[in-house]
């Protein structure tokens, strides 16, 4: 039998093995428990990557398991795929037995039945109806992914009809997932104010003890790899406990290894894994930085530029350094780093400092730059005297 490969590096795909998360799992069990939890409605949000959909799917499995009816849908007409779920189409039939009888003599059970249409501007009545109906189930959890792509006329109905339900102390949860700005965005919508109010459960990089432990969970999982803890260390080091980056190099390394199998049994090493780095950071690259930040207006990218040029050894970068790098005052840089923090690209780390919050845009910059600089020597790329 050919030796198998536990990691799934396919973008936006469902992973073979969940990677840590245990305080995100734990604040999500308590909404699903706990009947007086002030989290029955909150967002997902992060970067390309970072684990949001296989987060929401791990959620809508745990709601699963502790008897909830979990309908997940995506951001296109998520409304009308709300009540097909529910209501089995735009419409529910409901049967009824209906005995006639003669002269005080029953003459055969008649079947009728009535529909009740459902239409998008009614989804509130129908999961009203539905929480209200429910006998073996205990509630009913929502959870929308790409949130940020939902018309807001959608997301105002949505919103709206969760409210509705949650005010009523109905057991109802909503789950939304999307981009580090996403609840900012719906919650700016006049239909969906009471979102503001809902916890953004922001993820990233996975904890250091938690990457490690991901690690020797999965190839735990393959015993025909013998994989080193300097393989492993070196993995977590590169990378930093990103999820997507995560799955990248352990499957990348699993297939190099699988080259030298020999009785059924493969060793990783440090160098094995080493080899397999840079075809692991050019697909990151391509799936998640170039995308994110190709999307940055001029004035951030300096930012950033700027943060990857003066950050220490530490990976952290002195914010006064980075205004005199752009040849600027701190105060007029300010707003630049308060609008990378908002998404999710750096965060404050101390007095005065940021650091960096996805991995490998200090060497994505400066490759960029020795590209620019082969083709055109006397071409700066928007460098700044110290």
């Amino acid at each position: 039998m050919a030796a198998h490969n536990l990691f799934t590096p396919a973008f936006g795909g469902r992973p073979q093995v969940f990677f840590g998360r245990k305080r995100e799992l734990a604040f999500a069990t308590d909404a699903i428990t706990n009947a007086n939890s002030p989290h029955k409605a909150f967002f997902i949000t992060g970067n390309r990557g970072c684990g949001k959909k296989t987060l929401l799917e791990k959620i809508s499995s745990l709601a699963s398991e502790h008897g909830w009816i979990s309908v997940d849908v995506h951001s296109a007409h998520a409304s009308r795929a709300i009540i097909e779920a529910l209501a089995g189409g735009t419409q529910k039939a409901v049967e009824k037995d209906a005995s006639t009888s003669a002269f005080g003599m029953s003459v055969g059970g008649i079947s009728t039945s009535t529909t009740t249409e459902y239409s998008e501007a009614s989804l509130a009545r129908l999961i009203v109806d539905r929480c209200r109906s429910l006998s073996v189930h205990k509630g009913i959890l929502v959870t929308v992914d790409e949130i940020q792509k939902v018309p807001e006329e959608d997301a105002e109905n949505l919103c709206a009809s969760a409210q509705i339900a949650l005010r009523k102390g109905l057991p109802l949860m909503l789950v939304l997932a999307g981009l580090p700005l996403s609840k900012e965005k719906v919650a700016s919508y006049p239909g969906c104010t009471f979102m503001q109010r809902a916890y953004d459960l922001q993820i990233g990089c996975l904890e250091v003890d938690e990457t490690i432990e991901a690690f020797d969970d999965v190839f735990a999982r393959m015993p025909e790899y013998q994989v080193s803890s300097d393989a492993i260390w070196e993995a977590g080091l590169f990378s930093q406990g990103y999820p997507y980056l995560m799955q990248l190099i352990g499957y990348y390394a699993v297939e190099r290894a699988k080259e030298r199998l020999v009785g059924g049994h493969a060793p990783i090493t440090s160098d094995l894994m080493r080899s397999v780095e840079p075809v692991a950071l050019l697909a990151y690259r391509e799936n998640v930085l170039v995308p994110v930040l190709s999307k940055l207006p001029p004035s951030l990218t300096d930012y950033l530029r700027a943060m990857c040029e003066v950050e220490g050894e530490d990976g952290r970068a002195r914010t006064g350094d980075v205004a005199r790098r752009l040849g600027k005052r701190a105060s007029q840089v300010s707003g630049y780093r308060a609008r990378l923090i908002k998404r999710r690209l750096i965060e404050a780390d101390g007095q005065g400092y940021a650091r960096l919050l996805l991995p490998h845009v200090d060497s994505f910059y400066r490759d960029e730059i020795a590209v620019v600089e082969q083709k055109d020597p006397n071409q700066q790329w928007n460098r700044h005297r110290r």
